[in-house]
């Protein structure tokens, strides 16, 4: 497939009628919004957008395959839990 110019998809745009032109910005900035919106927080309450989400999930997965992860009783030691509680 062939890479468009910034000039030919300025003047392909242009050619749009009004409408088509007003359905297209509508879905470019739904998409935008969509991946900028506030979906979860961190346990220190940080927002966290779609993309931040899953690079944490990501990197999470990543340190479980590199087994750089914790189990449940060293967790609850950490946090000051004791495991037989849970």
């Amino acid at each position: 497939m062939k890479q468009a110019s910034i000039e030919s998809l300025y003047r392909e745009i242009v050619l749009l009628s009004d409408t088509e032109r007003n359905s297209l910005y509508n879905r470019i900035k739904q998409d935008f919004y969509q991946n900028n919106e506030i979906i979860a927080y961190t346990t220190n309450g940080e927002a966290l957008t779609l993309e931040q989400y899953r690079k944490r999930i990501n990197a999470g997965i990543e340190q479980c395959i590199r087994a750089e992860s914790i189990g449940l009783k060293e967790l609850t030691k950490e946090l000051g839990y004791h495991y037989a509680d849970l």
